[in-house]
């Protein structure tokens, strides 16, 4: 699955060399570590996205633990919502999907209970080294079929129209260029490709964010007047906006045009 990357500058073919992908026409390489290829460019990331990465970093360690815990608290209804948008996604035997900003992992095994990953080719991006690292345990039973890569999702190193099918959950909000990494979502995707993007609103920035003593310092500045509806690009099939969870979370769908 290696052969899938490209350089993020430019999209010129990478080879392998030891633990390394190369560019060498353009002498540019990228490590592999622990077997998760970092295409990544510091200078290239914007303040939001340095800003957050060093969260994510952090946070990774107590992730799941508190994805558990709000679970509970839930009643059930995170894991409710994280089956609706694996069905949304309609994953099926042969396609190769792309999900961005996959974190831990969490949404793996709600993939799992619609498709057997085994038979589909997932692509997991993130820009926290750290999460990918706890992300790795979750897909080992596919890692014959999976690939996991650190990259900025607004410079995706992939080459046009690879992907079946695109899925993004968490995080878009607050990055520096959200409408330039929904653009890279399309041109990664192959034509009718279904994309799917899933945040939380507004309100639980204003409400939880920025008042809890773990994330204020991250989110007291961070925009709250973010509109996802504004990200899609002109001339896709079939947008569709809908709030869930009694408003606290977005989903957005749309099909890449077939011509």
């Amino acid at each position: 699955m290696l052969s899938l990357l490209r350089d993020p500058l430019g999209l010129d073919p990478l080879e392998l060399d030891g633990d390394y992908l190369v560019n060498r026409a353009a002498q540019r390489r990228y490590p592999i570590i622990e077997s998760i290829p970092v295409l990544l460019e510091p200078a290239g990331l914007g303040p939001q996205n340095r800003k957050f990465q060093r969260m994510y970093d952090w946070m990774s360690y107590g992730y799941d633990f508190a994805m558990k815990v709000g679970g509970v608290f839930s009643g059930g209804k995170l894991a409710k919502l994280r089956r609706l948008l694996a069905t949304k996604l309609a994953l099926k035997q042969g396609d190769r999907c792309l999900y961005t900003s996959i974190g831990t992992g969490a949404d793996v095994p709600y993939l799992a209970e619609q498709v057997p990953l085994e038979s589909v080719e997932l692509v997991g991006l993130d820009l926290s080294l750290n999460m990918l690292r706890r992300c790795k345990a979750k897909i080992r039973p596919y890692e014959n079929t999976s690939l996991l890569v650190q990259a900025n999702a607004e410079r995706l190193p992939f080459a046009d129209r690879t992907f079946d099918v695109v899925f993004h959950v968490g995080g878009i909000n607050f990055f520096d260029q959200p409408a330039v990494a929904v653009r890279e979502m399309v041109r990664v995707a192959r034509a009718g490709a279904l994309i799917l993007i899933a945040d939380e609103t507004k309100v639980v920035v204003e409400k939880n964010y920025q008042r809890s003593p773990f994330t204020r310092a991250y989110f007291k500045d961070a925009p709250t007047d973010f509109s996802p509806r504004d990200w899609v690009p002109p001339g896709v099939c079939n947008p569709v906006y809908e709030e869930v969870w009694k408003g606290k979370g977005y989903i957005l769908t749309f099909n890449v045009p077939v011509s």
